[in-house]
């Protein structure tokens, strides 16, 4: 009597036209045979209902699995003997490699919305590196056993995925080799002498190799190392509140902006909440949903509902900007000269090590995520000696980014670390933490950068509207730029380079414009740009030596 109310039970979660579908499925002669229902409008607890279903009634002879198909939930359901289910061919890589071309998104962003899709986590989605918002942007992503028709029916908007091929390996952070820049510089005032003069010192010398405006965020009020600061002091209320914090003047989704206010007003996640859409995947939602989930004042777990290398952008911001001040007293104090103490490489540069290093400790919490860690090149970092401070140039010289598994330099820079640290109540001590999740090893980071494959072309244009250089997308759909009018009101000053990871073409711009790199300042350009006419000064564009 108990296994027929059990039956029904199962059985009541589809209607008998669908169980006959799968009946069907069962006695087809093909092991391809399998069939696929629309479940758009159940939510999860409903899915997991019906998957439990089919393992009732059907035990090993049927798989069912959930997919997402033109912005549809789809239960396929197949034999158990279908390759597709039981086993990844064995001749073809087991990680789906692809490009993503984004305009007005930011890398995390993409991940976001590319998982929602496929009902994957964030965390299985495998990259390099993250892009900037602000660009036209090309990079590689992979994910594991996963077929490129199903990323190629999602619907996108801003985002264009392509060039799909499988590989036996994954993507990791801090791989990366480098990027490739193109830049427009407009309504440049500068004789076309001084423009070359200063563009090829640059080539020559490189540029002080800050960590850029990106690093930080574009919020006035609540810039991203605030949060990490935060977190690096254990204050878990404050890192929420610097995360939700209203922002006037960002540039945000509406109701994301409605979201903060209302959770800064009210300090009530439910409440919060509604105002966001139900498949929203931004930090705030995830961080809201803790709290609404939790409780109201359960911080640290509404911390760790944003995923681990997004969380740990807030304290990388942190440690970028205690190495931009020190960076700034050594040059402001010393200029660019060696001092007997200072670090080097001499087994050669690996940038951006921090990230590598952390992201080997990621938790994951799938198997379409599982991707076995593999230990990091370690640097054999050495000190100036009074017998070959001669020998070494200043481009070679490294500072490290602050954390518990670095050297720091034998004199007295060493010291400046400790000083800026105290100023925001904190020590190296706090770079150590018994849980890994915010355990901050520190790396290395050249003084200058370089810059690779510079060239430049001066050109000129009637509008501000006007396109002078095209994306890659553009080239795939075979666009070509207008012809350069005969007569001009502005120049502008095409860029293109190449920068090893973890530089930041901003503080190029920097060197070679003398223009303030302040987050305000910043901001009045992007409104500038948005006006209908060219920027007049002081925001006009100067190349300068």
């Amino acid at each position: 009597e108990s296994d027929t109310a059990e039956e029904y039970e199962h059985r009541s979660v589809l209607s008998e036209e669908v169980w006959k579908k799968f009946d069907e499925v069962v006695t087809a002669e093909s092991d391809d045979a399998s069939v696929e229902i629309e479940v758009t409008d159940k939510d999860k607890a409903g899915r997991t209902l019906i998957h439990k279903a089919v393992k009732f009634f059907y035990g090993s002879k049927l798989y069912s699995n959930t997919i997402s198909k033109d912005d549809k939930t789809i239960l396929k359901v197949g034999k158990c003997n279908n390759k597709e289910r039981t086993s990844w061919p064995a001749n073809q890589g087991q990680y789906l490699h692809f490009t993503v071309f984004k305009e007005n998104v930011d890398t995390t962003n993409v991940i976001s919305i590319i998982g929602q899709k496929l009902r994957l986590k964030a965390n299985s989605i495998s990259y390099c590196g993250t892009k900037d918002k602000r660009g036209k942007t090309t990079q590689r992503m992979c994910i594991r056993k996963r077929r490129a028709e199903e990323l190629h029916s999602l619907k996108l908007f801003q985002i264009t995925l392509g060039d799909y091929c499988y590989k036996n390996e994954s993507l990791r952070l801090g791989t990366l080799s480098g990027n490739k820049f193109t830049i427009v510089v407009r309504n440049v005032k500068t004789p076309d002498n001084e423009i070359n003069s200063s563009l090829n010192l640059l080539k020559e010398n490189g540029f002080v190799n800050y960590y850029g405006l990106q690093r930080f965020g574009s919020s006035l009020l609540s810039p991203t190392f605030v949060a990490g600061k935060a977190i690096l002091l254990k204050d878990w209320k404050k890192a929420v509140e610097s995360i939700l914090k209203p922002r006037n003047g960002e540039k945000c989704s509406p109701r994301v902006k409605q979201a903060r206010e209302t959770w800064w007003s009210t300090k009530n996640a439910g409440l919060a909440i509604k105002c966001l859409p139900r498949n929203d995947g931004s930090i705030e939602g995830k961080v809201l949903r803790a709290l609404k989930n939790q409780g109201n004042d359960q911080y640290y777990n509404a911390l760790f509902a944003i995923p681990r290398n997004t969380m740990l952008l807030y304290v990388h911001a942190y440690q970028s900007l205690i190495w931009n001040k020190v960076v700034s007293k050594r040059i402001k104090e010393y200029g660019f000269n060696p001092m007997v103490g200072d670090l080097w490489l001499d087994d050669g540069y690996i940038e951006n090590v921090e990230d590598h290093k952390e992201s080997d400790y990621e938790e994951h919490e799938s198997e379409e995520s599982s991707v076995e860690a593999k230990p990091v090149c370690q640097q054999n970092v050495k000190k100036l000696t009074a017998e070959n401070l001669t020998q070494i140039k200043f481009d070679e010289l490294v500072l490290p980014l602050p954390g518990h598994d670095v050297e720091y330099p034998d004199n007295i820079t060493a010291e400046w670390y400790s000083e800026f640290l105290a100023e925001d109540g904190l020590t190296l001590e706090h770079f150590k933490s018994a849980n890994m999740a915010f355990a901050l090893f520190g790396s290395y980071r050249k003084i200058l950068g370089k810059v690779d494959d510079f060239t430049w072309k001066i050109t000129y244009y009637n509008s501000f509207d006007d396109d002078l250089i095209l994306s890659d997308l553009d080239k795939l759909q075979n666009k070509t730029l207008p012809t350069q009018p005969e007569s001009s009101q502005y120049k502008a000053v095409i860029l293109d380079f190449k920068l090893k990871p973890s530089h930041y073409a901003t503080m190029l711009l920097r060197e070679v414009m003398k223009c303030e790199t302040a987050v305000s300042y910043h901001a009045a350009l992007t409104k500038c740009s948005h006006s209908s006419k060219e920027p007049e000064e002081p925001n006009e564009k100067k190349l300068k030596k």
